[in-house]
């Protein structure tokens, strides 16, 4: 062949491959491909959990002011700050010469307490009230349906069981609650009433409460004795929004100087209603790392122990990790592998059985170190694989992974034999 056709015959395959090359790897090239990818992962289940560390303080379930008219009115103080007192016990006999002015405090808690008792009453009072005419309505529905005979109407009867005692338990637990305070109030008026009864040649200022003196101090023209309950639980502040994190009934990991050991407890409370400045919110500002720039952005959360911490003082530092989100037997996946992340959605990239490389919508409700928890949408043994890697393709491309390169030992290569290797290699 002369140097012409050698020429011509260079430039035609030329031309071919570079034809072929553009109608392969162009970006409109439609001609499926199998894709090199050399990271991905095997999904195992685990359990996972976010937590939020916190700066807790020992504190007491509640506290009670007893009121005293002024300095004057005391003959003697017979306890001090620190001192344990029961209910009814004396803290203070009074000077008989202005025992009147005292008992004209007694009278008005009385007249406070008497209000708030009747209160309490009526709420309760509605309460049942309310819990009859919702169970009555509820039986009332479930015979109605009952009587239609269809295998609808059974299902329907079901349903209406359930909201019955739905409405039932919600109904039973704001009784309790209200009975529990009703009951408090009761007690401190019983002492109130006590305090009035006594012989004015020796009165006496009384405690409403079993507790701890915590503090004696002038309030206004008056003074105040705080007594804290003996019953403690662990006091923090959710700060900034950290409110919609926190929720009563989550897990808390509890640690303190004092306890021989760390134990858990469960959130008791989450108020809504911004702590008041006090020494307890100024003490967990100092202490605490997460500064927030609203003063007012604090707020009160109770932590109820599972084991008694009444060995250890009043305002006793604790770390508490309270957990916000859990996950068990979930399987993670890398978070920056994921594509379309919103709020607790997000789309992964897989490899099907067939071994294309599909995207799949995953629930993602929390990260834990770098690594997304999926609790919906992948499975224990699925292959995921970064979605960079893939997203220049406008279909789901063929995959296929790098070899091992992880030696057999000798062992091994005299166990299962070389013929065996080769013919897997082979093949």
């Amino acid at each position: 062949m002369n140097k012409l056709g050698n020429i011509a015959v260079a430039i035609v395959v030329s031309c071919f491959i570079a034809a072929n090359a553009i109608l392969l790897f162009s970006e409109k090239s439609v001609i499926p491909k199998t894709v090199y990818v050399d990271e991905y992962e095997q999904m195992t289940a685990g359990n996972y959990s976010e937590e939020l560390p916190k700066e807790a303080f020992v504190a007491p379930t509640t506290s009670s002011m007893v009121y005293i008219a002024n300095e004057e009115t005391v003959e003697e103080w017979l306890v001090k700050e620190g001192d344990e007192v029961t209910m009814g016990q004396e803290i203070a006999s009074l000077n008989t010469a202005r025992s009147d002015e005292q008992r004209s405090v007694w009278e008005s808690e009385k007249q406070a307490l008497e209000s708030q008792e009747s209160d309490l009453e009526s709420k309760i009072s509605e309460l049942e009230s309310e819990r009859s005419r919702a169970a009555a309505k509820n039986r009332t529905n479930a015979n109605a349906t009952e009587t239609t005979g269809s295998g609808d109407s059974e299902t329907a009867v079901n349903v209406d069981v359930d909201v019955n005692v739905s409405d039932e338990g919600a109904y039973a637990g704001a009784i309790a609650a209200l009975e529990k305070e009703l009951s408090n109030v009761q007690r401190q008026l019983a002492v109130v009433d006590a305090q009035l009864n006594q012989d004015g040649s020796n009165a006496a200022i009384l405690s409403p409460v079993d507790g701890v003196v915590a503090k004696i101090h002038k309030l206004g023209e008056r003074l105040a004795v705080e007594i804290y309950s003996s019953n403690r639980n662990l006091l923090t502040f959710a700060v900034g929004e950290e409110w919609q994190d926190i929720k009563a009934q989550y897990r808390v990991l509890i640690q303190a100087d004092g306890m021989d050991k760390a134990v858990e407890g469960t959130v008791e409370s989450v108020s809504l209603v911004p702590a008041p400045s006090n020494e307890w919110v100024d003490a967990y500002k100092k202490v605490a790392e997460d500064k927030e720039k609203n003063p007012l952005a604090y707020y009160e959360v109770r932590i109820l122990p599972s084991e008694p911490i009444e060995a250890l003082p009043f305002a006793n530092n604790a770390n508490v990790s309270i957990i916000v989100n859990e996950a068990q037997d979930a399987v993670s996946v890398k978070a920056r592998w994921l594509d379309d992340r919103f709020k607790e959605e997000a789309i992964a990239t897989v490899i099907n059985k067939d071994g294309y490389a599909v995207r799949k919508k995953i629930l993602v409700p929390f990260d834990y170190q770098n690594r997304a928890v999926v609790v919906e949408g992948l499975n224990i043994g699925e292959l995921a694989v970064n979605h960079d890697d893939l997203d220049e393709y406008p279909y789901a491309p063929a995959v296929f992974f790098p070899m091992p390169t992880e030696m057999p030992s000798w062992t091994s290569w005299k166990t299962f034999g070389w013929e065996n290797y080769v013919k897997y290699l082979w093949y």
